[in-house]
This record gives C-alpha cells, structure tokens and sequence, in this order.
C-alpha cells in the first residue's frame, strides 16, 4: 500500500514536471526565469568577446598581407637602379607572407568553432531540456507502471535522460565560464603582447618606400636628386635588409603567438571541457547510458546466431 501511494505521488511530480516542460506559459515562468537566461546571457557574450578577439586578429592578417603584398609588387615599377633593392625585400618578406596565410586559414576554423559555440548555446535549453527532458520524464513514468511488463528498466533509463537533460541544457555555458576564465589567466597577456606588437610593425612597414615617385612632368633638379636618394638607399642596403628580416622574423613570432593562443581558446580546450564534463557524466551515471538495452540485443543476437545451428544439428 506505501508503494502503490509513493509510486503515485512520483508519478503525480512527474507529470506535473512534463507539464512544466511541455506547456508553453509554464516553461516561459520555470525554465525561462532570469536565473537560466543570465546564465546564457553571460556564455553568450563570452563567445561574443572571443569572435571579436578573432575577427579582430583575423583583420590584422589581411592587413599585413596587403601590406607585404605592397611592398613585394612595387618591384616591378622601380627603376633599374633599385630594382635589387625590392627584389631583396620580397624575400625576406616571403617567410612572413607564408606564415600569414596559414594563420588566415586557422583563423576560419577558429571563427568556424566559436560559430558552432554560439549556436550549441542557443539550441542547449531545446535540446536538453524539452527534448531530453520531456523523453526522460516520460520514460520514468511509464517505468513505474509498466515494469512487469516490459523487460528494460525505464525508470532507471529516464532518470538518466533527465541527468543527461541537465548536463546537456548547462555543458556549453559551463565550457564557455571555463573556456573564458582560462583565456583570461594565462592567454590574455600573450594576445595582448602579440597584437599590438603586430599592429606596430604593419605601421612601420607601411612607412617603407619602395616604389619612387615617378621622374615623369619633373625638372632636370629633381630627377637628379631622385637619382642620388635612390644611390643613398643601395648604399644604406644592409641596413635596410637587417631592419627588415628583423620585423618580419619579430612578426612571425608574433603570429605564432597567436596562433597558439586561438588554437586553445577556440578548438582545443573548448573540446577537452566538453568531454571532461561528459567523462564525468558517465563515471557518475555508469560505463554505459542504455546497459541492459545492450545487454538485451547483445543476447537476442546471439540467441539468433544459434538457433540455426541448433535447427541443423536436429536435420542431421
């Protein structure tokens, strides 16, 4: 008799649960209260601030490329006499170029990620809750009265759908919290860092003149002041080259830099918090979600793998 009226009363809480879920006025009130909504507020606005931080690093890129584009092309409207001039640079610049454009192409798989993260966000109280939720509650109720007649345990199946719920409804924001708060401890200083100092050096690339003014509509003068500023600067060559390989070696550190910090901030670790937090779910729920739907077709295929021998063995 105290069985058959707890097994009521969960059943009555159950339902009441699946109402709150399943009836619009009710879920709005519960599960959309400015608790939860803060909660996805706050991640949202987390992977806001990452998609700027990249879109950001990702401009800076096209910037230098444009730039290193510049400079490299210019060669062709140089004079002979500075022909090797341009010609040097374009080579030095080239290991840095090369560095660019595989940063871009990281840069589109770390804007990519924090894309599915925002969307993960948003679809989370779907799929956890009125998705997951609703088939676990309705799983626990039927396995408290159906369990004489059905051999899988639902119960047991549905209370863990509505852990999975939970787990579900909260793992993305709960990755984007730890996600956030790793960046700032130990990835802001070096984006910070590299940033700037890349913005610095593109500033002083841009101030490189190596295409001269056209002598075209000039006096006599000026074209033989041209000449000589064009003698100065094959003279000051090794200077201009050392400066330059070291800006762009600095640059390439630079994107390295931010390389690493992007490759962590945005692919890696958002990954291994996810699969952290479900790890724990199952060492919590169990080695598997569905144990004895497992057990039960593992059985039923061997059951049919020896029926036929057994059929043959009777013929012969």
């Amino acid at each position: 008799m105290l069985n058959d009226r707890r097994k009521i009363l969960t059943s009555l809480i159950l339902i009441v649960l699946l109402a709150v879920i399943v009836l619009a006025p009710l879920r709005s009130a519960v599960l959309e209260n400015p608790l939860f909504t803060r909660i996805d507020q706050t991640a949202t606005a987390q992977v806001e601030e990452s998609l700027t931080r990249a879109l950001a690093s990702f401009a800076l890129a096209r910037v230098t490329n444009g730039i290193i584009s510049v400079i490299q092309e210019s060669e062709v409207a140089v004079s002979p006499a500075g022909v090797g001039l341009n010609l040097a640079f374009g080579q030095i610049l080239d290991p840095l170029n090369d560095m660019v454009e595989r940063f871009s192409w990281v840069m589109l798989v770390a804007l990519t990620s924090l894309g599915v993260q925002r969307f993960l966000i948003e679809i989370s109280p779907w799929m956890g809750i009125e998705l997951l939720g609703s088939l676990g509650l309705l799983l626990w109720l039927a396995g408290l009265w159906l369990r004489f007649w059905v051999r899988i345990d639902l119960a047991s199946l549905g209370k863990r759908l509505l852990f999975l719920a939970i787990v579900v409804r909260f793992a993305v924001p709960l990755t984007a919290a730890l996600n956030q708060t790793t960046y700032e401890y130990f990835l802001a200083d070096s984006y910070t860092t590299a940033s700037s100092s890349i913005a610095e050096s593109n500033a002083e690339l841009q101030k490189v003149d190596t295409a001269p003014d056209s002598s075209a509509d000039k006096s006599w003068w000026q074209q033989f002041t041209l000449r000589f500023k064009q003698a100065e600067q094959i003279l000051d060559f090794g200077k201009i080259q050392t400066w330059m390989a070291e800006r762009s070696t600095r640059m390439i550190d630079n994107f390295l830099d931010l390389l690493v910090v992007f490759l962590l901030n945005t692919v890696i670790l958002p990954i291994a918090f996810l699969w952290g937090i479900f790890r724990l779910f199952k060492t919590l729920t169990g080695m598997a979600l569905l144990p004895q739907v497992e057990h039960n077709v593992a059985s039923r295929i061997s059951g049919s793998k020896s029926a036929p021998s057994s059929h043959r063995t009777k013929n012969t």
